[in-house]
Order: C-alpha cells, then sequence, then structure tokens
C-alpha cells in the first residue's frame, strides 16, 4: 500500500511540475468542472449500465494508465479486458454518490473524489452492496479531450441477498398481488393500498394512502410491471413528499416477493420481503443493517 501511495505522489508531483501555476478563476473552475463531471457520469453509467464500451470510451489508453482496484494495479488493457465478463454476470448496478470533490492543478488537470455506494444485482438472483466506496480519479485534457489518466477505488463487499428466482413465472406470481390491502403501522396509523390490473397481462397500478387518526395524511401512485428482459418484477413509486423509488423485485419462491432498495436520500439501504401467508394476508419483513420491523397486511374489501 505505502509503495502504491508513493507512485500516486510521484505521479502527481510529475504533472504539476510541468503545469501553469497560475491561479484558475471561478468561472475556470466552474467551467472545467461541467466537462470533467460529464466524463466521470460517462464512465459510472457505464458502470451502471454493464456497458463496457461506455464505461472504457473515458479512459486513456497509454501504457502510462492506471487503476488501483481494492489494492489491485491494473493497466488499461487489464481493466478494460476485465470490464465484459465482470459486466456479463448482473443486469445493472445502481451507484449512489454521496459526496464529491474537485481539486484542480492546473487548467488541464483536475482530481476528482466520490463517496458513494454500489448495488449490484447479479444476474442468479443475488445482490452485492459496496458501502462505503471511495473513488479518485486523475483527469487531464489532452487534444481538446478530457482522458481519465489515473484512478483508485477502495470499497467494502456485502452479500444483500443470494437467492435465486431461476424457474418462477414472475408475471403469474405478480397477480398475487391485485386487489385491496391494509396494513397498520402504529396506534390508529393504517396505510391502504391497492392494486390493479394495467392493460394487458403484465403490470399492475399501485394507489397507496397513509390516514392516521381517521385524516389522510401522504399518499402515492405507481405501477409494478413484469420486465421480461430482466425476468424481475419493475417496482416504480411516487410519494405525495416528492421522494421518487424504482427498484427491481423478484419472487424467489412462489409465496415469497422481495426486493432491495437504497434510499436516495438517507443513503439507508431496505431489504424488503413480503411472504404470503394465505391469499388475504402477507407478512412484511423490513430489514435495516441489524434492525428488522414486521408489518402485517390483510386484504381489504
Amino acid at each position: 500500500m505505502k509503495t502504491k501511495l508513493i507512485v500516486l505522489v510521484m505521479l502527481i508531483a510529475c504533472i504539476s511540475c510541468g503545469t501553469n501555476n497560475k491561479p484558475l478563476s471561478n468561472a475556470q473552475k466552474e467551467k472545467i468542472k461541467g466537462e470533467v463531471k460529464e466524463v466521470v457520469n460517462t464512465f459510472i453509467k457505464g458502470c451502471e449500465e454493464a456497458n463496457s464500451t461506455m464505461a472504457a470510451e473515458p479512459l486513456l489508453d497509454s501504457p502510462d494508465f492506471v487503476y488501483i482496484l481494492n489494492g489491485r494495479a491494473l493497466s488499461y488493457k487489464e481493466l478494460v479486458d476485465g470490464m465484459k465478463p465482470n459486466f456479463s454476470k448482473f443486469f445493472n448496478q445502481k451507484i449512489n454518490i454521496l459526496d464529491e470533490k474537485y481539486a484542480f492543478l492546473d487548467e488541464s488537470t483536475v482530481l476528482y473524489t466520490t463517496k458513494c455506494t454500489s448495488l449490484t444485482n447479479y444476474k442468479d438472483g443475488h445482490f452485492k452492496l459496496q458501502d462505503p466506496t471511495v473513488i479518485l480519479i486523475i483527469l487531464k485534457k489532452i487534444s481538446k479531450t478530457w482522458k481519465i489518466i489515473y484512478g483508485v477505488e477502495s470499497f467494502i463487499e456485502k452479500s444483500v441477498n443470494s437467492v435465486s428466482s431461476k424457474g418462477l413465472n414472475q408475471a403469474e406470481l405478480l397477480k398475487n398481488w391485485v386487489g385491496n390491502w391494509e396494513r397498520s403501522f402504529g396506534k390508529d396509523s393504517f396505510q391502504y393500498i391497492s392494486f390493479k390490473r394495467l392493460q394487458g397481462e403484465n403490470g399492475l397500478s399501485i394507489y397507496s394512502k397513509w390516514v392516521t387518526e381517521g385524516k389522510m395524511v401522504a399518499e402515492g401512485t405507481g405501477f409494478w410491471a413484469y420486465n421480461a428482459e430482466l425476468n424481475k418484477i419493475d417496482i416504480s413509486f411516487m410519494h405525495s413528499s416528492g421522494y421518487v423509488f424504482h427498484d427491481l423485485g423478484e419472487f424467489t419462491s412462489p409465496n415469497m416477493f422481495e426486493y432491495t432498495d437504497v434510499n436516495k436520500n438517507t443513503k439507508v439501504v431496505t431489504l424488503t420481503k413480503f411472504q404470503f401467508i394465505s391469499s388475504s394476508e402477507i407478512k412484511e419483513t423490513d430489514l435495516v443493517g441489524d434492525s428488522t420491523t414486521i408489518y402485517t397486511w390483510k386484504r381489504a374489501k
């Protein structure tokens, strides 16, 4: 690790020695920040969509390129060659930026750092969470184009679940939700949820309202639909507070449905499991770290 840090310091020092030390104005920094952010976003989006061509596009194809991935130093070829087989193992990743900073060595050299989390949805049905993740990227403007010339990525990986849904008819099982449901979440507090079939066989509209002491305090609407390409249930919902979530769920058994959500505001990761006890009762279990909360859903008229 000390060797890698020395190499990084020497690289930054070498870059700095050959640059103009004239301070940049705030306007120049904002302009450069916008240009650099576009490049970083392309790299991140490629990783999120498991698109190796997109993720590799901002990287500088050079013998001097180095990307340190959790202690392993990779050349440009090693990193790019490893992307495609690695990306082929999962559907997508959800990367949540918690914090990002820019350091300007000069008008053509920028250090970008970010703290984030990453939730990977694997094709065999399991998920992996990287929390926390820290990434340092050095970008250089070459021939009027910003390129990533060096990167360091460090993370702690956690397994969220490992249950496969292979062989289950997700579209058919989705119909188990159709109808009206009631969930108690406190004294004189209830959530009422209504699922209705959309046009066609593979989608449901959802309307939900939260009521406390007989008064509605919030509501929301959205849809749940079967995604044939992913063999998952696409869950989209907008709360009246303005919060929107979009996740992928699945039946891991004929009577068990689950999904993982990373709250974009609080960054809290929640694994929610629904067990269909009968056609009229569901047991909901919310897992947040070491905390477990259980609710009961009942069919309503």
